[in-house]
């Protein structure tokens, strides 16, 4: 797919015409629309199209970009192109290995370093998961991640999590064969052994990984 500025087929208009975005919230509604699929993998990036389907410079485009670059959700060759990146079964593989071994022990460590908003906040989440349902568990489990990510006082943990997780996330989320993996009850009870602060949290996301390994194999 390719983003025409004039009729775009998937994504709506932003609602912030006469502002310039900051450069975090570029970031972020590209994030948005690659992990839903609304950018689908594969499909190109022009900067004249992005720039005026959001209304900004190049500038923070082009940051966005870079930085969802670095997390292996587009690939640029330069001065050719730039698309979001494919979704591919060996990839995916690699990534699910390399969180196997950081994700136990990220949530471990950060049972130990929630504070009471950030119990809050995973509670609000876990909630509107619960009554809505039309809501993605992917998408709740995402933020939920984030949230602890946010507590943990280890930056290089963190940093290289950022790297690798939002790929496994997408390709669950994206990818029909891996649907059932990380499912609404999986995530609720989840997010209710942070809010207890109970290390079984570690080992429902082990056992996320492991079956995402197991549905990555069977393709």
């Amino acid at each position: 797919m390719i983003l025409d500025s004039a009729t775009p087929p998937h994504l709506p208009p932003t609602r912030i015409p006469d502002r310039r975005l900051l450069r975090n919230d570029v970031f972020e509604m590209l994030l948005e629309r690659i992990m839903e699929g609304s950018l689908e993998p594969g499909s190109r990036l022009k900067d004249s199209d992005l720039t005026a389907w959001l209304r900004v410079s190049r500038t923070p485009v082009r940051e966005a970009l870079g930085r969802l670059s670095a997390i292996g959700l587009v690939e640029t060759s330069p001065n050719r192109y730039t698309i979001v990146a494919p979704l591919v079964d060996s990839d995916a593989a690699d990534a699910v290995g390399v969180l196997r071994r950081l994700y136990p022990d990220a949530i471990r460590d950060g049972i130990g370093e929630l504070d009471a908003d950030r119990e809050l906040e995973i509670g609000l989440l876990a909630g509107r998961l619960e009554r809505a349902p039309d809501q993605n568990p992917v998408d709740t489990f995402r933020r939920i991640v984030q949230v602890l990510l946010d507590a943990l006082s280890n930056g290089v943990l963190v940093e290289t999590i950022d790297t690798v997780h939002l790929r496994v996330l997408r390709y669950l989320r994206l990818v029909p064969e891996a649907a059932g993996v990380l499912t609404r009850e999986r995530v609720l009870g989840f997010a209710a052994a942070l809010g207890d602060r109970d290390e079984r949290a570690a080992v429902i996301v082990e056992d996320v990984l492991d079956d995402a390994a197991r549905s990555i194999e069977a393709r």
